[in-house]
Formats: structure tokens, C-alpha cells, sequence
């Protein structure tokens, strides 16, 4: 309990009311909780519940497994105590965010991950335990970089992947181009294509298909897991079937079935999984796992992710996990870029009028360079680098341009902050190119709405390019980690 009340940020005594119904909270309050206990797996047992309603309680055990596939290993502990109780269903959770803690910043000292994640190093070690067992994870002594001595004791064991021959694929579907790539736990990247994504979503998926079938076929001896794949739209509640893409044109797209392939190099056996994302969540685990690598963000972080390419998207990340919306609504949380922020504005693909998408994304900015006028002198509008070098050489209407776009960028974030709740935004895509035209007329428009009231508030830049194939890796791997601990 004490591990979700730091993930929540509240006293252990709220966590208990909340489970127990025994005081009123706040919605807020109760949503945090819930997400800490939805990340952490927290369980309450009988006789934590007991005694938090003034009663007395009984033993329970629990278990939980751990396994890479090849073998499986199972833990069970006799709950004779509360604290011994929420000691083990702290492990169980937390499982799964040490193994993402390990990927993004291996070699990571034991010590290390406890301080950062906010536990007991006793937690780290009982569930490391099965993963050094099953080679999941391995030991090794921590290296210190050129030129840093070390001042006393001895070198720290840290904990990084072992040699495993599991890989992943990613595949970014992209409105213009398609990226199909292979990734390993350690972060090892080899094999890569890239093609111009057809119009047609059978045959874009057909060669899909015979890219992953390539590119397994260079790496034998190893397994293929999992295949992650980013789309420009919104997915169904089961992660296999995008719903729609407009800047394709695409409708109920099965994904997911049409890239069922077996594992490499495997007779028979079940199909490799394959999880389908939209591309703004994507690349919302993509950037939480390179802040976790540099030190620079807590696992258990709050953030919205806006990426703006040739649309716009929004990832939400709430306690260091992905929220994607529930029941119905779960793979339509973040589609943010088609509310409107113009009444009767210019016509959006989705059929929609004066979408925030039509102002504040990447590829808006042709439009807002060439204003009402229906050509420049006979030429094509510049494309957003071309007016982002314009800027940098001194043009005003490039510099115009861009600080218009961070306008609109800037009324749409302030929308996301009100009407999420979550106080830190992170801008990623090619927009992060122009960011020091875009930067203060954006914070300028946040800052005069509801959402600047609010104090705490940030917009930062996060990464312009590798989002896409990197978030699709992402999706896979993360699907990995999830099914070693079992969920």
C-alpha cells in the first residue's frame, strides 16, 4: 500500500479509503489511486481490508509468475501479515515496470531502480529473483565511463538483459511512407525497409507483410515475439483493427490479422502477436522510455504527448502507463487533433470544419505561409523545413508563419490541459524543428487561457524524428514485458 500511495502521491491512509469506500475523496484523488493500483497490481488482501474496517483478518496466499517463454516460474507467499502482504503485491506490480526500467537504462545497479522507482530494494531483489533464474535478465559489474575513478567499495552489480534470441518488429504506417524495422530487448536494431505506403490498404498490407517475412528470414536463430505496429488513427478496444485514418482514407482496417505470421524459423505453433497503436500513443511510450534511459523522468510520470506531423495526435501518460480510454471508448483516448478551435474553418479530411489539425500540425504550416492567396507568384508553398530554414536565414513570413502555428498549437495544448487534467505537455514530430519561433507564441496562448491559471503548467520539446518506427518497437516490447510478468 505504502508503493501506491507514493505512486499516487497521497498518504497510505487515503489509498486505504479509497479501497474501502470508508471516506469520501475526490474524484481526482480516487482516479490517481486507481491508476497507481491499476499500475502497480496491488491487490488488497483480506487482511489488510479487515483491519482497515476495524477487523480482524486471515491468511491468503497469493502467486504470481514470471517466464520468458521457454520455462515458467512460480512464487507463492503465505500473506501472516499486512506488511508482509503488500511487500508481495507491490512485487508483482512492480515487476513490470522494473523490466521497463532495465530496458531503458541498462546496466542499472539494484540500488538504482529502487531509488527511482520508490521501493524497497528488497522488492527489486524478490522480483529480479525468477528473471536471473530464467535468463531473462542478467548481472554484471557497472562500468564506470572513461575517465571517472571510482572514490571507494567495490563496483556495484547492475542488471541489464541477458542474451536472449528473442526479437521484435515494428512496423510505422505513415501517409507517406511506411517503415518496417527489428529490435531486440537490449535496444540492438538491425534490418530495415522503408516504402512509399499505397493508397490501397490491402496491398500497403501486403507488402507489410513480405517485409516482416524478409526481414525475419536474415536473422536465424532467433525467435520473433511480438510485431508492434503505429498507425495514423485510432484502434479498436483489442488493438488489432484500426478504425480510421483520414489522411488515408482508410475504414475498419484489420490490421492484426492480415500481418499473422509464425515465428521464424519455427514449425507450427501459434501465431506471433501483433498490437496495434495509434501513432501519438506509440510515440508516447517511445519518449517515456528515452527520458527513463537519461535519468530525466520518474517511472511513475504524468505527461501528454502532442505529436504533430502531417496531423496531429495526443498520447496520454498517466503514472507511467499508456491510457487508451475504456470500455467502448478504449482506443479513441487522444484524438485531440480533430476537435475544432475555428468555427465554420477550413474543411479537415475528416469531414469536419476548422480542426486544430488544419492549423497547428507540421504540414499546415504550407497553408499558413501562402494565406489566402491561392498561389505564390506561380510556386509551390515551402514544405515546414523549408520554412523553418527560411526562418533560421531571416525571411519575416517564414518567422511569421511559424509563430502563427505556435498560436493555434498553443489554444489547442491549453485545451488538452483543461480537459485531461494533466499539467505537462511534450511537443514531438518535425514541429520540435522550429521550436524557438514556435516556443513563445505558444506559451503565450496557454498562458492566456484557463489552463495558464493553472499552476505547475509546462509545454517542453521532445524528440523531432524517430517517434515512429521507435514507438511501433516500443509497442512490441512493452507487449513482451507484459505477458513475461504475466500482466
Amino acid at each position: 500500500m505504502r508503493d501506491v500511495a507514493v505512486l499516487a502521491g497521497v498518504s497510505t491512509a487515503t489509498v486505504s479509503h479509497v479501497i474501502n469506500q470508508t471516506r469520501r475523496t475526490t474524484r481526482e484523488t480516487r482516479e490517481r489511486v486507481e491508476v497507481a493500483i491499476r499500475q502497480l497490481g496491488f491487490v488488497p488482501n483480506a487482511a489488510g481490508r479487515a483491519l482497515a474496517m476495524r477487523k480482524n483478518g486471515v491468511g491468503a496466499t497469493h502467486a504470481f509468475k514470471l517466464g520468458n517463454g521457454n520455462g515458467r516460474a512460480v512464487f507463492e507467499a503465505e500473506e501472516t501479515a499486512p506488511a508482509q502482504a503488500q511487500t508481495l503485491t507491490a512485487a508483482v506490480g512492480a515487476s513490470r515496470m522494473i523490466l521497463r526500467l532495465v530496458r531503458a537504462a541498462q546496466p542499472i545497479p539494484r540500488v538504482e531502480i529502487a531509488r527511482r522507482l520508490g521501493v524497497n530494494r528488497s522488492t527489486v531483489t524478490e522480483v529480479v529473483k525468477p528473471l536471473l533464474a530464467e535468463g531473462i535478465l542478467r548481472e554484471e559489474q557497472e562500468v564506470l565511463p572513461t575517465g571517472v575513478a571510482r572514490t571507494s567499495g567495490r563496483p556495484p552489480v547492475a542488471l541489464s538483459f541477458g542474451d536472449l534470441k528473442e526479437f521484435f518488429v515494428g512496423v510505422s504506417l505513415g501517409v507517406r511512407h511506411t517503415t518496417v524495422g527489428l529490435a531486440t530487448l537490449a535496444g540492438e536494431r538491425f534490418g530495415e525497409e522503408e516504402f512509399e505506403t499505397p493508397p490501397e490498404p490491402q496491398e500497403a498490407l501486403a507488402r507489410m507483410r513480405a517485409s516482416v517475412k524478409r526481414l525475419c528470414a536474415k536473422v536465424p536463430g532467433r525467435e520473433l515475439k511480438v510485431i508492434g505496429v503505429s498507425v495514423p488513427g485510432p484502434t479498436d478496444a483489442t488493438r488489432g483493427r484500426m478504425v480510421y485514418a483520414p489522411h488515408l482514407g482508410w475504414r475498419g482496417v484489420d490490421v492484426a490479422q492480415a500481418l499473422s505470421v509464425k515465428p521464424c524459423g519455427v514449425e507450427g505453433g501459434a501465431p506471433v502477436p501483433v498490437v496495434v497503436e495509434n501513432d501519438a500513443t506509440a510515440a508516447a511510450l517511445y519518449e517515456a522510455r528515452l527520458r527513463l534511459g537519461n535519468g530525466s523522468e520518474a517511472p511513475n510520470a504524468n505527461f501528454a504527448l502532442v505529436r504533430s506531423g502531417t496531423g496531429i495526435g495526443v498520447g496520454l501518460v498517466l503514472g507511467g502507463e499508456v491510457y487508451r480510454g475504456t470500455g467502448g471508448g478504449e482506443g479513441l483516448a487522444g484524438e485531440f487533433g480533430h476537435m475544432t478551435i475555428v468555427a465554420g474553418g477550413k474543411q479537415c479530411r475528416c469531414g469536419n470544419r476548422g480542426c486544430w489539425e488544419m492549423y497547428a500540425s507540421a504540414s499546415a504550416a504550407s497553408s499558413l505561409y501562402a494565406g489566402d492567396r491561392v498561389q505564390l507568384g506561380g510556386q509551390t508553398p515551402p514544405r515546414f523545413v523549408e520554412i523553418v530554414a527560411r526562418a533560421e536565414g531571416g525571411e519575416l513570413r517564414a518567422r511569421r508563419t511559424l509563430e502563427r502555428l505556435g498560436e493555434y498549437l498553443g489554444i489547442g495544448i491549453a485545451n488538452v490541459i483543461t480537459g485531461l487534467g494533466v499539467s505537462r505537455v511534450i511537443v514531438s514530430g518535425r514541429l520540435v524543428y522550429g521550436w524557438k519561433f514556435i516556443k513563445g507564441p505558444l506559451q503565450e496562448a496557454v498562458g492566456q487561457s484557463m489552463a495558464g491559471r493553472i499552476s505547475g503548467w509546462s509545454v517542453e520539446p521532445g524528440e523531432p524524428t524517430g517517434a515512429g518506427l521507435g514507438g511501433a518497437v516500443e509497442v512490441a516490447a512493452d507487449e513482451f514485458l507484459a505477458r513475461v510478468v504475466g500482466r
